[in-house]
């Protein structure tokens, strides 16, 4: 498995753009969730590829600065989810894909937090991932197959 900074690396010698956030606009997401820190390799992540990360989550609104509206755009989703889920309880939703798939991390207590993805209307994740690092890797072979 791929760290995050190697996976950048890689990300960033293909011909497309990776480009991560300042301190400030990572603080600025902190506020927006209400907490001290977010999560040690979600914040890797978003330092090094939190405005654009080449094709990985290409079509997800997973970047700066769609990210500021995650909170609102969240609460709204699992509003409107009859028949589905709730969000648990101290999870941040971090993606959310065409309007209708949404990824969250656990936050409380670990650096590098499990990942669900979740289909509006379902009563369960349709996918789990066992760290934040596992599924940017999953991501990453989706994105650049063969590299």
């Amino acid at each position: 498995m791929l760290t995050i900074s190697e996976i950048a690396s890689v990300a960033g010698k293909a011909p497309d753009s990776v480009v991560g956030l300042t301190g400030t606009e990572i603080e600025s997401l902190r506020e927006l969730w209400g907490v001290q820190r977010l999560p040690e390799r979600y914040e890797q992540f978003l330092s090094l590829m939190g405005r654009s990360a080449g094709r990985i989550l290409r079509g997800t609104d997973a970047f700066f600065p769609r990210v500021l509206d995650m909170r609102r755009a969240s609460d709204e989703f699992f509003a409107s989810n009859v028949g589905g889920m709730d969000l648990p309880q101290g999870a941040v939703v971090f993606a959310i894909r065409q309007g209708y798939q949404v990824y969250w991390m656990e936050v409380m207590g670990s650096q590098d937090p499990p990942v669900s993805l979740y289909m509006e209307g379902e009563p369960a994740p349709m996918m789990r991932w066992s760290s934040f690092t596992e599924f940017l890797n999953a991501e990453y072979s989706n994105a650049y197959p063969g590299f």
